[in-house]
């Protein structure tokens, strides 16, 4: 039997495992609160009890995917607004030394969109860039059948890129990122900030702000609008960067895709170059909340098979 892998997917606010065989199919999930842990060698002890704890042979590598900058080639944590205890960790080698596995670590944008081009909505195509749209906006690009890093490992970072001068404040210090407006916090805040809910104190999560547009509430209806806006204004400069044209958006904030595509769509017409026109496809993810165990697992198994670096 050929062996099978363990996928671990660390978010800024849940954790999933699985075990992932040859076809991508995933068993023995497990799902953990970010928040419930203050530093990595505590999540260490869990994680390590978990994968030890999987009936399954053969167990070959595991692959874990986090939420921030990592450097591959260090196996370390450089940045992580999400997850500060992270900062500077050693987690490659620490989970290795720990479970007595090979273990290949990188971005959680780059593992969904690892995942959704082997087994989901970018299947077939050679190029894709994917948006993850949740509490923040990662990104992971997809060129030539191979994944595209930068030269640092650092590249892909999309929810940093400027839609708006001078615009709204983003936590990474910045102003006018694309997180600051395409984002599950920023759908909250932006909404808040109305002068009649400010007024009020009146605070509400993405879902909430959700059902209210789907029951016909101008101003949520026009906080998507504005969230469909920026992120189709930033897929246009990506398109006239990259002349790629498959884009898939993925993520817990893409379930309200009939509240934001049609602003997407009409700003991402605007603004490409012309040449584009009328290529461009913006496809929904089809792997759900399982991209990212999927493609970190596939990840390690291409690494032992040296397949990426």
């Amino acid at each position: 039997m050929e062996g099978q892998y363990v996928g671990i997917d660390l978010g800024g606010t849940n954790i999933r495992l699985g075990l992932v065989n040859k076809d991508g199919k995933v068993t023995d999930l497990t799902y953990l609160s970010t928040k419930e842990y203050s530093s990595w060698d505590g999540l260490l002890t869990e994680l390590t009890s978990i994968i030890k704890g999987i009936k399954a042979d053969r167990i070959k590598a595991v692959g874990i995917a986090l939420a921030g900058g990592v450097l591959i080639s260090k196996g370390v944590m450089s940045y992580s607004p999400h997850i500060e205890w992270l900062n500077g960790v050693p987690v490659t080698k620490s989970l290795e030394d720990s479970i007595n596995l090979p273990v290949w670590m990188d971005n959680d944008a780059n593992a969904i969109t690892y995942g959704e081009w082997i087994y989901g909505a970018g299947k077939g195509f050679s190029s894709i860039i994917c948006l993850t749209l949740g509490s923040g906006v990662g990104g992971g690009i997809i060129i030539n059948r191979n994944l595209y890093r930068g030269e640092d490992g650092l590249g892909g970072e999309i929810g940093h890129m400027c839609v708006q001068p001078d615009g709204r404040a983003c936590r990474c210090g910045k102003r006018g990122c694309l997180e600051a407006y395409s984002s599950g916090s920023a759908l909250s805040k932006i909404y808040r900030e109305s002068k009649q809910n400010r007024e009020l104190n009146y605070q509400l999560n993405p879902v909430q702000i959700y059902e209210k547009a789907i029951a016909g509430e101008k101003l949520a209806r026009d906080v998507f609008d504005t969230f469909g806006e920026h992120l189709g204004i930033a897929i246009a400069n990506l398109v006239n960067v990259f002349s790629i044209h498959h884009y898939i958006i993925t993520g817990g904030v893409s379930r309200a895709w009939e509240l934001f595509f049609d602003s997407l769509e009409n700003a991402l017409e605007a603004n490409l170059f012309n040449p584009h026109k009328g290529r461009v496809k913006v496809f929904k993810g089809q792997l759900g909340d399982k991209a990212g165990v999927m493609g970190i697992a596939r990840m390690a198994k291409d690494y032992l098979k040296s397949k990426i670096q």
